[in-house]
C-alpha cells in the first residue's frame, strides 16, 4: 500500500534555512498562504498549514481541475473509449444534429481542446446564457481557426470533463480515482463542484486536500509508474507534461514558457498544475521534486509571481537530479520548431471577418542578407489604408523605422513548436509593443495578437484567421 513518508530537507541537500527563508519571505510579501508542501520522491520534506485550513481541509483548487481532466481523458485513450484526433462535435449529437454548428467548431478536436487550441478567444459559458456549460461550447460564434494558437478557454475542459462522465457513467474524479487515485491514497471526500446540470466544472471545480494534489503530482512526476506498474499511460503522461504550444502572449513570466495537454510549463524543466490564487503543483522529474502550494492571491496581481521567485531564489538551487523509479526508457522530441514548407507558405493572406478588421497578411523572405549574413524577413498586417509592414531577422532584433512614423523600433521573429512569434518594440519617445503568434492549419492561418500603446497599434489586439489569397474565396 503506498504511504507518504516523514523526511528531513538536510538529508537531500536542502538547508533547513533554505525552507525557512521560502516561507518568512512569503508570508512577509502579504501573500495569504494557506498550506505549502515539498515533496521528494515519496518524502514530505516539508508541510505546513495556516488557520483555518489543515492537512484533511478540503481547499478550491480551481484550475488544477484542469490537470485532473487530461489525465481522466488520457486514461479513456488507453481504454479505446476514444482518440485524441477525434472530432469533439462527434460525441455530443444532442447538441450538434438539430442544430448548424459553425465549421470551425466542427472540426475541432479532443487534442486541439487539451492543448487550449480551441476555436474561442475566450471561455464560452462567461458568454452564453446557459446553466449547461457544455451545451455553449458547441453555440458560441468562433473567432479562429481550431489547432492553430493558443487561447486559455476554460470551457473546452469543461466539456472534456462532461465526455469523461459521459463515456464512463460516473463523476469525472470518481473515474480517476475508482482507476488510479486511491491505490495513492486520495480521499474520498473530495469532489468537483457542478455546473448547473450537474456536469463536474472540470475547469476550476475540484475541492479536495494539498495532498490529494500531492498523489496526482507524484504520480505524474514518475510518468504514470508506481511500485514497477504502470498506472496511467507513460506515453501520454510524457506528452501532456510537455511543451506542445508556445504561450508568449501570456501576461507573466510563468505563463509564457509554454503549454502541453492542460499542464504549464515553468522556467525550469519540467511541468505545473495551476490554478488561480495561487494553487500549485510545480514538478520536475529529473529531480523527482514537487513543490505545492495552496494560497489566495486573487486580486494581487504579484502574487503568483512572489510564490514563485521565492521557490526559485531559496530552495530550487538546492535540488539535484536522481533516478526515477521508472523501469522504462522513454525519449520523443515534441518540438517541432519550424514548420516545413514554410517557404511555399509565404505569400499573401485574406483574413475571414475578424474584431480587428485585419483585411490581409504579407509574410515572406525580403530577399537581402545583412551584414551579419542573416536574412531578411518581411511582415505587413493590412487594416483598410493602414499597413503595417516590418523587417525582421529571425532569431535576432532588428532596428528599424515604426511604420507611418519616424519613430525607432526593434523588430525579431523566432520559431517555437511550429508557430512564428513576432515582437515588435518601440524605442523611441514612445515605448510599447506588440507580439503576434502565428499558426498553420493546412494551408490557412490562425493568428493572435497582443499589443500595448493604443495611439500606434490601434486595437491590434485579438484573434483572426486567414486564408492564401492564391485559392480564392473559400466561403
Amino acid at each position: 500500500m503506498f504511504s507518504w513518508e516523514k523526511g528531513k530537507p538536510e538529508a537531500y541537500g536542502i538547508p533547513a534555512d533554505a525552507v525557512a527563508e521560502f516561507e518568512n519571505q512569503v508570508l512577509s510579501a502579504g501573500i495569504h498562504l494557506h498550506g505549502f508542501m515539498f515533496l521528494q520522491g515519496r518524502s514530505i520534506l516539508a508541510e505546513k498549514y495556516y488557520e483555518p485550513y489543515g492537512q484533511r481541509s478540503l481547499h478550491r483548487m480551481y484550475s488544477v481541475t484542469k490537470s485532473f481532466v487530461a489525465l481522466a481523458v488520457g486514461l479513456l485513450e488507453k481504454e479505446g473509449k476514444i482518440k485524441l484526433g477525434d472530432r469533439i462535435c462527434d460525441y455530443f449529437p444532442e447538441y450538434t444534429e438539430h442544430t448548424e454548428i459553425y465549421p470551425w467548431c466542427g472540426e475541432m478536436t479532443i487534442e486541439d481542446m487539451l492543448s487550449m487550441r480551441t476555436c474561442y478567444g475566450s471561455t464560452t459559458y462567461k458568454i452564453y446564457d446557459s446553466e449547461d456549460w457544455t451545451k455553449s461550447f458547441f453555440r458560441v460564434e468562433p473567432d479562429h481557426i481550431p489547432g492553430t494558437v493558443f487561447s486559455y478557454d476554460t470551457s473546452s475542459s469543461h466539456t472534456l470533463a462532461a465526455l469523461v462522465e459521459k463515456l464512463t457513467g460516473k463523476k469525472m474524479l470518481d473515474y480517476l480515482r475508482d482507476e488510479v487515485l486511491r491505490e495513492l491514497g486520495f480521499s474520498e471526500e473530495a469532489y468537483v463542484i457542478p455546473d448547473g446540470v450537474g456536469v463536474s466544472q472540470g475547469g476550476s471545480g475540484m475541492m479536495s486536500t494539498l495532498r490529494d494534489v500531492a498523489c496526482a503530482a507524484y504520480l505524474c512526476n514518475h510518468y504514470g509508474w508506481l511500485e514497477g506498474r504502470e498506472l496511467l499511460p507513460e506515453a501520454y503522461i510524457r506528452k501532456a507534461t510537455s511543451n506542445l504550444v508556445p504561450t508568449d502572449l501570456q501576461p507573466v513570466q510563468d505563463e509564457q514558457c509554454g503549454y502541453g495537454y492542460f499542464f504549464w510549463m515553468p522556467r525550469e524543466e519540467g511541468f505545473c498544475m495551476y490554478g488561480m490564487g495561487g494553487q500549485l503543483a510545480l514538478c520536475f522529474p529529473k529531480k523527482d521534486f514537487c513543490l505545492l502550494t495552496m494560497a489566495d492571491t486573487i486580486g494581487n496581481q504579484a502574487g503568483l509571481q512572489i510564490l514563485y521567485d521565492c521557490f526559485y531564489h531559496f530552495v530550487y538551487p538546492y535540488l539535484q537530479e536522481r533516478p526515477l523509479d521508472n523501469p522504462r526508457a522513454f525519449a520523443e522530441a515534441w518540438d517541432t520548431g519550424r514548420p516545413a514548407g514554410m517557404e511555399e507558405a509565404a505569400g499573401r493572406y485574406r483574413f475571414y471577418p475578424n474584431a480587428m478588421n485585419l483585411t490581409s497578411l504579407v509574410y515572406g523572405r525580403r530577399g537581402e542578407e545583412s551584414r551579419s549574413g542573416r536574412e531578411e524577413m518581411e511582415l505587413c498586417l493590412v487594416r483598410g489604408t493602414d499597413e503595417y509592414r516590418f523587417f525582421y531577422y529571425v532569431g535576432a532584433w532588428k532596428e528599424g523605422i515604426f511604420p507611418g512614423s519616424q519613430m525607432r523600433c526593434r523588430c525579431r521573429g523566432d520559431w517555437k513548436q511550429g508557430h512564428l512569434i513576432f515582437r515588435v518594440h518601440l524605442v523611441d519617445e514612445e515605448q510599447g509593443h506588440l507580439i503576434l503568434d502565428a499558426a498553420f492549419r493546412d494551408q490557412r492561418l490562425g493568428v493572435r495578437v497582443g499589443s500595448t500603446n493604443e495611439p500606434y497599434f490601434k486595437g491590434l489586439r485579438g484573434f483572426a484567421s486567414a486564408w492564401p489569397e492564391q485559392l480564392g474565396n473559400p466561403e
